[in-house]
């Protein structure tokens, strides 16, 4: 899947450790990891959205966020993976099961 080419690609906007630390501090320190997770993605895909109104929808245990992948680097996209979610066909949006429904199990 060819999202952007290399000329075009967006820059990290963050280093991915100071936002999993702020996203722990924001959320505290027992929260549970799959929150610190979903909040984190959020945060990867916000500077990406492409809907200010409904950035989320949730149908048939699938969560979908409103953001642009040709807006994401491929190292954050990577990251989300990692979390689940997935670029839609459609290039338009992420998914994710694992937010929406039993079943999901973590990629290497």
């Amino acid at each position: 899947m060819k999202i952007f080419s290399s000329e075009d690609e967006p820059e990290v906007t963050m280093d991915p450790d100071t936002r999993r630390i702020l996203v722990r501090q924001l959320l505290g320190p027992d929260a549970p990891p799959a929150w610190c997770e979903l909040v984190e993605a959020l945060a990867i895909l916000a500077p990406a959205h492409n809907n200010d109104v409904r950035p989320l929808y949730c149908e048939d245990g699938m969560l979908t966020v409103c953001a642009q992948p040709a807006g994401v680097p491929i190292e954050e996209i990577d990251r989300l993976e990692q979390i689940g979610f997935e670029v839609a066909e459609d290039e338009e949006t992420f998914y994710s099961f694992r937010f929406g429904t039993d079943g999901w199990t973590p990629t290497s």
